[in-house]
């Protein structure tokens, strides 16, 4: 009989090497019969009880090479038992002749080099040796946790032969340690106070969060009932209702107010959880709350910024819109009426150019202050734009009431908001236009009213300030005409449809041709040679009036110099500029281009500006005029008299002349008119400056002030304005 091999040769005892799905072995060198008396034996049984383990079972001889490989290496490392092997023992290979370890399995490698030599000892020999803990690599890249125990293997004789290591998969046991290490400080560092209470509803655990938030110290709260916290502002009912929801759905959540230890009270979102073991029965409550305190006052100062206007405090154009939308729902219910007013605030661009924005700041919430004294408690004020503010009137019976209130309102507030307002050291004058719509007269939908409101505020703006106009049908359509004037004046100006003419000034001493002033012409594709007091309200109001008087500047100076090549002499030329024109210095910035690029002498240059430009600009308007006059521009005052222009002003002004307004000529002055010309004239003279009149239509108006000694005339009876190809006065 064949001799029984010792213990490691039985597990090296294979069923056979072609069966791929039987553990890793190294080929046996014998075969035939032997193979056969093995299936039976005790070695070729442990095998089958190893290769149906499911921890990892190798076997390793003293040199450290593996001999056998349990098939559950594939589900515990991801490697075949044959290929582990194979990788395994090659690495030991690689080691020796460069002496350097394969990463893969170097935890594993010496482990086992130190339970080999151990096994050696006498104490190895006694059976088992202590579990470690091994990090071992999965094929996959990633570490997972072995408990690794390994035994000698007897041979027959007693002596041994190698080590059989056992290795249990330690990956889900610690999986779930670190799970619960990470819930604990998860639990204890979280920003939101925590607290779990046992079945009898006592706190059994609380964490850091609780503590800072509730000022009561963990040793205070254990065993105590959450009720230390609660307030007097809730009933019983209350309670009883998150009682019964917990009952029926497992968990609650919502806002609550909690107790500090200090008794101060905050708003608390909560949310409480229900755990519940087989049979139902309540055994924890898991509670959750963070104070609120900031998030409220966040919410508070969004819905203050969504809803309210930050200057005033008033209302925003949102919110109004809306309180428009709930009143407008009120009095369809109730068979009511209701107006909404809407109020441009005049000349506020101007007041922000000239004397700063906060000026303008302090001026929109005095005019507020003003507008809620002028209304009903009831009554909605509110801001709905850079210069508009609004306002609703609700609760009226019928139309006749409604219109009646609302312009007794609108005249109150036309009142009160055209006083001067005193800001710092300036009197600043202003007012308002109002326009108003009314409810269900004028539109059911709130966008319809507003729209129609805005409409009748521009009706308003035409009748001038501290004027209100109702809404009406024909304001749509006036609106839309303007609309459709601002779209063909912005092709106009595209498509230079403009056309300048030339009206001479002459002489009263010898009637030669002192001066031309170039006049504004459209040539509209429909309607013809248009003169500016048919189209210049619409620039105004359009913003285009700048870029046109700007093509008028430039264009004029080109045309100079085409008189020039010419040889064609007309003296200055004299320009009209418009109030809009001088905003933010903008007027002398383009004379500064136009001068630069055209180079026409600028003493050749006159511009004739109002006294509303200079009302508009009162402090910056003086060193504009001194700049442009060392530039050597000339400098008139049109329209002189029509305005309230004191001495003093004009004494601060570095002007050139003045030119007498064409009111106070008309057909035949009269008495009036000629003692205020005489004056005028006197005026001129006694600031050393020259003066014009225009309007002259008459022998007799000619005379007139020939004889009072003026030194420039205009007018139809001396000269026609003309297209600049041919000036039959020159």
């Amino acid at each position: 009989m064949t001799a029984e091999k010792p213990r490691h040769e039985q597990l090296k005892g294979e069923h056979s090497a072609a069966d791929p799905t039987q553990g890793g072995r190294v080929p046996c060198e014998q075969a035939g019969h032997q193979s056969l008396v093995e299936s039976v034996s005790e070695g070729h049984l442990l095998a089958q009880v190893a290769d149906r383990l499911s921890d990892l079972v190798l076997g390793v001889s003293f040199d450290g090479a593996l001999y056998y490989v349990s098939p559950s290496v594939e589900e515990l490392l991801g490697y075949s038992s044959q290929v582990f092997l194979r990788l395994y023992n090659q690495s030991l290979a690689y080691q020796e002749m460069s002496c350097e370890d394969d990463q893969r399995f170097a935890a594993l490698q010496a482990y086992l080099r130190r339970q080999a030599l151990a096994v050696t000892s006498r104490a190895g020999r006694e059976g088992m040796g202590e579990p470690e803990t091994l990090q071992v690599n999965h094929r996959d890249g990633f570490h997972l946790y072995v408990s690794a125990q390994c035994l000698p293997a007897h041979a027959v004789d007693g002596g041994i032969e190698g080590v059989v290591c056992i290795c249990h998969d330690l990956s889900t046991r610690k999986h779930s340690s670190d799970a619960m290490a990470l819930a604990f400080k998860v639990f204890e560092n979280s920003l939101t106070a925590i607290y779990i209470t046992n079945g009898q509803g006592l706190i059994v655990q609380a964490n850091k969060a609780f503590v800072r938030l509730t000022g009561y110290s963990l040793e205070e709260v254990i065993g105590e009932s959450p009720k230390l916290m609660d307030v007097d502002r809730y009933s019983k009912a209350y309670f009883q209702a998150i009682s019964d929801h917990l009952e029926r759905k497992d968990y609650w959540e919502g806002e609550i107010h909690h107790r500090r230890k200090d008794g101060q009270v905050f708003p608390a979102w909560a949310a409480i959880s229900v755990l519940r073991d087989a049979n139902q029965n309540v055994t924890n409550t898991i509670s959750y709350f963070a104070d609120v305190t900031e998030r409220r006052h966040s919410d508070t100062q969004i819905h203050q910024l969504a809803y309210f206007d930050a200057l005033t405090g008033l209302p925003n154009r949102s919110l109004f819109a809306d309180r428009v939308l709930q009143a407008a729902r009120r009095a369809k219910r109730s068979d009511q009426w209701l107006a909404v007013l809407l109020l441009d605030v005049i000349r506020l661009t101007h007041i922000n150019d000239i004397y700063g924005h906060s000026v303008g700041d302090a001026l929109l919430c005095e005019f507020s202050r003003r507008l809620q004294d002028c209304v009903r408690n009831e009554d909605t004020v509110a801001r709905t734009g850079g210069d508009e503010l609004g306002l609703l009137l609700s609760g009226m019976s019928d139309r006749a009431q409604t219109v009646t209130i609302a312009a007794q309102i609108a005249e109150k507030i036309c009142h009160h908001l055209a006083q001067p307002v005193v800001i710092g050291r300036h009197r600043v004058l202003a007012g308002v236009c109002v326009g108003i719509a009314l409810y269900p007269a004028d539109g059911s939908e709130t966008h319809t009213l507003l729209h129609h409101a805005e409409i009748a505020l521009q009706g308003a703006r035409q009748a001038g300030k501290h004027h209100y106009r109702f809404y009406n049908e024909a304001m749509t359509v006036s609106v839309k005409a303007r609309l459709a004037s601002e779209n063909a004046l912005f092709q106009a100006l595209r498509l230079e449809q403009f056309e300048i003419y030339y009206q001479p000034l002459l002489s009263t001493q010898d009637g030669t041709v002192t001066a031309v002033e170039a006049l504004l012409r459209w040539n509209h594709p429909d309607k013809g040679v248009l003169l500016p007091i048919e189209f210049l309200s619409v620039a105004q109001a359009s913003g285009l009036i700048r870029p046109i008087g700007d093509w008028v500047l430039k264009r004029v100076c080109e045309q100079w110099w085409c008189w020039r090549h010419q040889g064609v002499s007309v003296g200055r030329v004299a320009v009209n500029v418009a109030p809009e024109q001088f905003a933010k210095g903008h007027l002398l910035s383009e004379l500064r281009s136009v001068l630069r690029q055209t180079r026409i002498p600028a003493g050749t240059l006159e511009l004739e500006l109002s006294e509303e430009a200079l009302n508009l600009y009162p402090s910056d308007m003086p060193g504009w005029l001194e700049e442009m006059r060392r530039m050597g521009v000339s400098l008139c005052l049109d329209h002189f008299g029509a305005g309230y222009s004191s001495m003093q002003e004009l004494k601060s002004l570095p002007l050139d002349r003045l030119k007498v307004d064409r009111r106070f000529i008309g057909a035949w002055p009269a008495v009036e008119d000629r003692r205020a010309v005489r004056a005028m004239v006197a005026l001129a003279k006694s600031l050393e400056l020259n003066i014009a009149v225009e309007g002259i239509e008459t022998r007799a108006q000619l005379e007139f002030v020939q004889q009072l000694g003026c030194d420039e005339v205009q007018g139809y009876f001396l000269g026609r304005p003309e297209r600049s190809q041919h000036l039959p006065w020159v």
